[in-house]
This record gives C-alpha cells, sequence and structure tokens, in this order.
C-alpha cells in the first residue's frame, strides 16, 4: 500500500509539474505572438507563421512517434535506458536528416518566393535540428517521470524567446534578425537542457550507429507517429496552401486566428492526457468506472467548448483589435468560424484519447488520417475562391468529420451517451448568454467575457445543469479518478 501511495502521489506531481508548465509556456507564448505579429505587420508575420507551420510538418517526419516511444520504453524500464537511448538517438538523426532533406526540395519545389524560402530553411533547419531534439530531452525526463526538469526548461525557453524578441524587434532589425536571436535562443536552451539532463540523470547520450533493432523500433513507433504526421496535417496544411495560393498578409491573419484557438486547446488537452492513464487500468478491470469518467469528462467538456464558441462568434471584432491591433481586424470572421472547431475539439480530444487507451489507436489513426485528407481536399477547393475563411470552413468540417468517426466507434463500447441532454442543457446557457451580450453596449472585451462567464453559468445553476456534483468533478477535472465517484 505505501508502494502505491508512493506513486499517487509521484503522478499528482507530475500532473502538477506539467501543467504549471503548460501554462507558463502558454502565457509567454502567446505574449511573444502577440508582441510580433504587432510589431512586425501583417506580410512578415505572415512569413514567421508560414515558416513556422511548415518546418513543425517536417519535425513530425523526422520523430515518426519515437520521443513518445522513447518515454514509454525508459518508463517501462530504467535500467535499460542507456540502451533504449542509444538505438533511438541514431535512428532519430538519421530521421532528421532524412526530414530536413524532404523538407528543403518540398519548400523549393512550392516556390514560395527567395524571402519566404530562405527564412524558411533557417527555421526548418533549427525546428528540426534544435527545437526537435530539445522535445526529444523533454520525454527523456518524462520517461524517468521528473517533470520538474521539463517545466523550468519550457519557462526557460520561453523566457528567452520573448526577451530576444523584444530586443530585436524594439531596436528595429526587422524579421531576419529575430529568426536568428530565435535560433541563438534554441542553442543556448538546447546546451542549459542537455546540462540538466547530464547532471540529474544517470545516462548519457551517445552516438553509436547500429541498425541493430531499428526496424522493431520503428514498427512500436510508427503508429503513434502516423496519428501525429495526420494531425499534423489536419493543423498545418491550411496555412502552407494559403500562403502558396493567397499570399503571406492572409497567412499572417490567419496566424493571428490561430495562435488565440490553439491556447484553448490547452484544457481538452490536458484533461483527456489526464484520463489516458486512468481508462486504460480500469477499462479491463472495472469497464463501468471507465465508462463514468469518460462520460463525465464529455459532460463537461461540452458544457466549457460550447459557451466559448457562443462567446466568441459574438465578440470576435472586438476582441481581435483588443489583443492585436486594427490591421488584424480582417481576421475577424475567419476566427469566428474556426471557433466552432474548437468547440468539437473539446468532445474530440477525449475521443481520440479513449480510443487509444482502450487500444484501438490504429482505429484513431484512421479516423484522423481520413480527417486529414478531407482537409486537405477542401482546401483546394476552397482557399483558391474564399482565402482564409475557406480554410476557415474546411477546419470546422474537419473536425466534424473526426467527431462523426468517432462517436461511431465509441457507441460500440459505451452502454448509453446521452449527447441531445447535454447539447440541450448547454444550449440553453448559451442562449441566455447570448442575449446578454447582443444587448449590452460596446464595452472592453475583458468586461464583456467577464460578464458572459456569469451570466452563463447562472443560467446553468438555475436550470438545474449544473450541481454540487458537477463541482466536484470540476474541481477534480485533472485527477480523473474522481470523476467516477
Amino acid at each position: 500500500m505505501e508502494i502505491r501511495t508512493g506513486e499517487g502521489h509521484g503522478v499528482a506531481r507530475n500532473a502538477i509539474y506539467l501543467l504549471s508548465g503548460k501554462i507558463i509556456s502558454t502565457v509567454l507564448g502567446v505574449i511573444f505572438v502577440i508582441y510580433v505579429a504587432i510589431q512586425l505587420g501583417l506580410t512578415q508575420f505572415g512569413i514567421y507563421t508560414l515558416g513556422n507551420y511548415f518546418a513543425g510538418l517536417f519535425v513530425i517526419l523526422g520523430d515518426l512517434g519515437l520521443s513518445n516511444y522513447t518515454t514509454r520504453e525508459i518508463a517501462r524500464d530504467k535500467n535499460n535506458a542507456q540502451d533504449i537511448l542509444n538505438r533511438v538517438f541514431c535512428l532519430r538523426l538519421v530521421l532528421s536528416l532524412l526530414a530536413f532533406i524532404v523538407g528543403i526540395n518540398v519548400l523549393l519545389f512550392v516556390d514560395y518566393g527567395l524571402l519566404t524560402e530562405q527564412l524558411t530553411m533557417i527555421i526548418l533547419f533549427t525546428h528540426i535540428f534544435f527545437r526537435s531534439f530539445l522535445s526529444f530531452l523533454f520525454h527523456i525526463f518524462e520517461g524517468f517521470e521528473r517533470m520538474e526538469y521539463v517545466t523550468i526548461a519550457e519557462a526557460f525557453r520561453r523566457g528567452i524567446d520573448l526577451v530576444i524578441g523584444v530586443w530585436v524587434l524594439s531596436q528595429g532589425y526587422g524579421l531576419t534578425f529575430l529568426i536568428l536571436g530565435l535560433v541563438l535562443s534554441d542553442l543556448i536552451i538546447l546546451t542549459f537542457t542537455w546540462i540538466l539532463l547530464y547532471s540529474s540523470l544517470p545516462i548519457r547520450i551517445q552516438i553509436v550507429f547500429s541498425s541493430i533493432g531499428w526496424y522493431e523500433t520503428l514498427v512500436t513507433s510508427i503508429p503513434f507517429g502516423l496519428l501525429l504526421v495526420f494531425l499534423g496535417v489536419v493543423n498545418s496544411i491550411d496555412s502552407i496552401m494559403l500562403g502558396k495560393i493567397r499570399g503571406e498578409d492572409e497567412v499572417g491573419l490567419y496566424g493571428a486566428v490561430i495562435r488565440i484557438t490553439s491556447v484553448l486547446t490547452i484544457i481538452p488537452l490536458m484533461t483527456a492526457t489526464a484520463m489516458f492513464p486512468a481508462i486504460s487500468r480500469l477499462y479491463d478491470t472495472s469497464i463501468d468506472k471507465a465508462r463514468s469518467i469518460f462520460l463525465n469528462l464529455i459532460r463537461l467538456m461540452m458544457f466549457l467548448g460550447m459557451p466559448i464558441a457562443f462567446g466568441t462568434t459574438l465578440i470576435g471584432s472586438s476582441l481581435i483589435v483588443f489583443i492585436y491591433d486594427a490591421t488584424y481586424l480582417p481576421a475577424a470572421l475567419p476566427l469566428k468560424i474556426v471557433i466552432w472547431s474548437i468547440g468539437m475539439v473539446f468532445l474530440n480530444l477525449p475521443m481520440i484519447m479513449f480510443l487509444s487507451s482502450i487500444e484501438r489507436q490504429k482505429q484513431a489513426t484512421m479516423i484522423i488520417g481520413i480527417s486529414a485528407l478531407s482537409n486537405i481536399l477542401l482546401n483546394l477547393v476552397l482557399i483558391p475562391k474564399f482565402g482564409m475563411v475557406g480554410a476557415a470552413i474546411t477546419t470546422v468540417i474537419s473536425q466534424v468529420i473526426i467527431f462523426i468517426l468517432c462517436y461511431r466507434r465509441i457507441i460500440d463500447f459505451l452502454e448509453h451517451l446521452e449527447w441531445i441532454p447535454y447539447f440541450t442543457q448547454a444550449a440553453i446557457g448559451c442562449i441566455g448568454m447570448s442575449l446578454v451580450l447582443w444587448f449590452l453596449p460596446t464595452v472592453h472585451p475583458g468586461v464583456l467575457i467577464f460578464l458572459g462567464s456569469i451570466s452563463y453559468l447562472s443560467i446553468m445553476i438555475l436550470t438545474g445543469a449544473l450541481n454540487r456534483q458537477d463541482w466536484h468533478h470540476m474541481i477534480h477535472l485533472f485527477n480523473p479518478n474522481k470523476l467516477s465517484s
């Protein structure tokens, strides 16, 4: 019993570290992006956004799930960690080099323009060989369950990025020097994290080129790697295609929208991640508890996601101007559309995690793959005609596809899933909140968000949609074991 208690405290401690790190890094990252967007202007911010999304896609190809494989294998057998790292690190070096070569060739083939290509090459290099390997070091720490070091290093990275970004742009050096400054930032934090790893863990990363075990490793890691590739396509391909078809200005506007909405995905991502081990453990031993955890989480996610979608649709224009400036006002309409995909993400992420936790990862991968293919085809049709609005519509449709396919798979494992009552309760609260916001005079967006939240919660409580038990579930949102109680 004492061992289990210690493990429980360790899990809780790690969850707190990861959540704290995510909050800190997200806040610093948002401040950085807003400052960069305002200082650079549409065109240069569009180039910066395009470069990051393009590079991000090839970072995934250079990893193919090896980072997650490393975390899992080290967690299972810490005594064999050195052998695992020797095998995976060299394999990852080879894959990263191949991903960089493929990325360069794709970039030259697409032909964005000389300046965009040159800066994107720099971003691609630093993402694949610096940031990607920094992420790999983070996964090593996670395998040893030392999440506090991940929190420290991630917060340090965001802080350095912010300091360098503010200094470079305040001195009037522009986009090129900003990107070079971020390369320096990546070198500093990679060195810092490497030293941190060597001083705190009993391992050494060595370059030992041996193909022994590579095939077995890839066979194990690729299923999750494919899921990440498909997710990368869903999240990045619209900006990449938008840059080629409509130009950097629209990428800048659309990037401003995506930066806002991506912050909101932290809520379902963290809760779904916390749910994963509990569902995995309980599915074989107590299916009723597993169902209860999932159903309670889905209900809470619907109650959180719907008002965010409704509220952002109503105050999207003033929100864009408040966060950025009037230059980005054309991004208001795409924001009002894309936000509904975030409402779907609040449901889709828990469902994807649920499928993975009950050993249906291949089905989850297939679902995301179908959505990725649909995303590409729809963007090819809609972006030339409607630009960023077409990209926004495609994003929503892609999430709807994921929802429908996930629901069809999950319903086989659940006795019931009361979507209509949950939806009706949330819709009543959202309509009431919308009426309050609609009749309010134009005031500060922060005040509108506060008043909208209060009105929504009040309506939900008065109608009985939220009760004492729901508050218990919300308090323990990051401790899913208690969601079944």
